[in-house]
């Protein structure tokens, strides 16, 4: 039988951000939002800074959009986007202590249930 890491939830809640954060047209949206954080674009704009059509930046600006990475307001017919950063800064020390302690060896073997301490690794 399979061993249950007591960090499973957490990596199951971060996938989709991880599956988000891997497109660089996503990467390059971001990039746009994070670095002008005083404007909110549109997709006809965004579409046009980074070079694809409308539908595909819509379709990218879904995916952050359900992990939590933007935030629509709707102006009457448009609808613009900007970047959470509070989340996307909680997403940041998630990832970066994910993957400092995957360098850290289990004294228990990765059994959770029998570990003593279970409070540094994922939780």
């Amino acid at each position: 039988m399979p061993k249950k890491f007591h960090w499973e939830k957490l990596g199951e809640r971060m996938v989709p951000v991880l599956r988000a954060l891997g497109d660089l047209n996503r990467m390059k949206i971001i990039k746009i939002l994070a670095s002008n954080p005083e404007h909110s674009l549109c997709v006809s704009e965004i579409a046009e800074m980074i070079g694809i059509t409308q539908p595909a930046t819509s379709q990218h600006i879904k995916v952050l959009g359900n992990s939590g990475i933007l935030v629509p307001k709707r102006v009457q017919n448009r609808t613009y986007y900007s970047i959470n950063s509070q989340q996307l800064r909680e997403y940041n020390e998630i990832i970066d202590h994910m993957f400092r302690m995957a360098f850290v060896r289990c004294e228990y073997d990765g059994d959770c249930d029998n570990c003593p301490i279970r409070k540094d690794c994922y939780a």
